[in-house]
């Protein structure tokens, strides 16, 4: 009986163990948190010349190239300027490295890198890509200095990871917090 006892101990334990040593955050509970709590405008410059940036409308893939989480965002731009004043939408693709920052209990991105901007109207993508180095420029410096998941200290199973966690692994689909 003892042995018996002893021996559903240790399954349950094992068990407990398995399920403890990971948590996966998804793709679609990114994507909440980045439409809910990040918000990124930009204004430079005055109404006869300057640009306005607007993200939002956020879409994350996880997994389909090794540790890289792909973002991507319906940005809306608008360029003022006496000669050829741009309004257009861009869906701007950009891909990165996740990493877990244990002080914050916050999940960045680093090595930030922009894949594909596709904008609407067609035609305006020769006038926007002199642009894009300054609006990259913006965009990188917000990624990467705002967190794109934050584990809930309130809730008591993810206050307990995010003192636990590890490492990060990217998986198809998910993202995997170690510990």
């Amino acid at each position: 009986m003892i042995k018996q006892l002893n021996k559903m101990g240790i399954i349950l334990l094992l068990l407990l163990t398995g399920c403890a040593s990971q948590y996966s955050i998804t793709e679609s509970e990114i994507e909440q948190y980045l439409n809910k709590d990040m918000h990124f405008e930009v204004k430079q410059g005055n109404q006869l010349i300057g640009v306005s940036v607007k993200l939002n409308d956020m879409q994350v893939v996880l997994g389909q190239k090794p540790n890289i989480m792909a973002v991507t965002a319906a940005t809306a731009i608008k360029v003022n300027n006496p000669l050829v004043p741009i309004q257009a939408k861009l869906k701007t693709t950009f891909e990165a490295e996740p990493w877990y920052d244990s002080k914050t209990k916050s999940v960045y991105l680093r090595q930030l890198n922009l894949i594909k901007v596709e904008s609407d109207p067609k035609d305006i993508e020769r006038y926007i890509t002199q642009i894009t180095p300054q609006l990259m420029g913006f965009l990188r410096n917000y990624l990467q200095t705002q967190p794109v998941y934050t584990l809930d200290v309130n809730d008591s199973n993810q206050a307990l990871m995010a003192k636990m966690t590890k490492a990060l692994e990217v998986q198809q689909g998910k993202l995997v917090v170690k510990f």
